[in-house]
């Protein structure tokens, strides 16, 4: 390990599990709907806006992340954004109306916003070149994975101590991960490429395709959930231990996607995105089909994750390699920003259907779009 290159283990471990933590708090309130429903005596469909305020409020802290990390430096940032949104989680389940509950996951999503992009930029800065692309396929399976951890976790905890402790029981440890983070994290007295010329290189006609496609990509993981929660098959329309399985069904496929890294880091990153896309698509045309079998709906959902998984590291990778390293932090910084833009009107899209099926087949099509976009992207670069 050269002199200012990061400890590959204890990095990722870290960055991973801290990931965990802040990116699953944008699912936890998907499976808990009917209950912020009740608190604050609104329908299901109005609670949904609690999922939205934390995506796009994710967004804007994603955007304003590169130039905090020029004046204090990455680890200051990652970790003061984790203290603050420890202190808006506490507060959140006293939230009595709607106004109030979705003021504070805006807050929550706010500082969400400036760890998440920071932490990519970090691996991209600090971790060894040959590494890059392993350390970026854990950590960018692991947050995919909260798509299904916060769903799974909210689900379970609310079953067993009541809705309040998804977000109570998340402060302790949000606190814990800070202080491990500023230990484990090496410092950085001030970050290039977030300031004018940073931000034309990172908005270049080579960039904006890829953050096209990654806005279709954030949407339509969060509209799957989304639509998942609101038409899923009859089932598990009472939810329960039926439900759970049902989200639980893709955790494998995002282990496969760790353990398949090494493999798929020999391939050059916009092929992979390409092929990811390409089975993203497949599996929601067989959920088009079968999506009222919930055996089908779990394959089909297993299938989505796996490309997803291999597809956000794919294109974390792009952008920092079409970027630069002078325009490197601020385009992650964009990076995060549209994807969190994404996944945040991915939460309304799915109310705009009237069943799994046509939303389904939508997304398929978009996605479809999007891979057009990547392999006429590999032929002009």
């Amino acid at each position: 390990m050269t002199a200012g290159t990061a400890p590959l283990v204890a990095t990722v471990a870290t960055v991973s599990v801290m990931g965990v933590l802040v990116v699953g708090q944008m699912y936890v309130t998907i499976p808990l709907m009917p209950e912020l429903a009740g608190a604050w005596g609104v329908s299901t469909g109005a609670a949904a806006a609690s999922t939205t305020a934390f995506a796009f409020a994710h967004a804007v802290g994603s955007l304003v992340s590169g130039p905090l990390s020029t004046r204090w430096g990455r680890r200051t940032v990652m970790v003061a954004s984790v203290l603050a949104m420890a202190v808006v989680t506490a507060l959140l389940p006293l939230a009595a109306s709607l106004t109030d509950g979705v003021a504070l996951r805006a807050l929550q999503g706010l500082f969400a916003g400036s760890f998440i992009p920071m932490a990519y930029a970090y691996i991209h800065a600090r971790v060894a070149p040959h590494r890059v692309s392993l350390a970026l396929t854990v950590v960018s399976a692991c947050m995919g994975a909260t798509v299904v951890i916060g769903q799974v976790e909210a689900q379970l905890v609310a079953a067993w101590w009541g809705w309040v402790w998804t977000f109570w029981g998340t402060v302790p440890l949000l606190l814990a991960g800070a202080v491990v983070s500023w230990r484990v994290l090496l410092p950085e007295e001030r970050v290039s490429g977030s300031g004018l010329s940073g931000l034309k290189s990172a908005l270049g006609s080579r960039m904006v395709p890829l953050y096209l496609i990654i806005l279709v990509g954030a949407g339509s993981l969060t509209a799957v959930y989304t639509g998942v929660q609101l038409y899923g098959p009859d089932a598990v329309a009472d939810g329960g231990a039926p439900l759970l399985a049902l989200r639980a069904s893709a955790l494998p496929a995002l282990l496969g996607a760790v353990l398949a890294a090494p493999l798929l880091a020999r391939f050059p990153a916009p092929r992979r995105a390409a092929g990811a896309l390409l089975v993203t698509v497949a599996a929601l045309l067989v959920a088009t089909a079968g999506g009222n079998d919930a055996v089908v709906l779990g394959a089909a959902l297993f299938a989505f994750m796996a490309g997803f998984s291999t597809l956000g590291p794919a294109l974390i990778e792009s952008v920092g390699a079409r970027a630069g390293a002078a325009a490197q932090t601020t385009a992650i910084a964009l990076y995060g920003f549209t994807l969190n833009v994404g996944a945040g009107a991915g939460a309304q899209l799915a109310p705009v259907f009237d069943g799994f099926a046509s939303l389904a087949l939508f997304l398929a099509l978009a996605l479809t779009v999007a891979a057009c976009g990547v392999l006429r992207g590999r032929r002009t670069t």
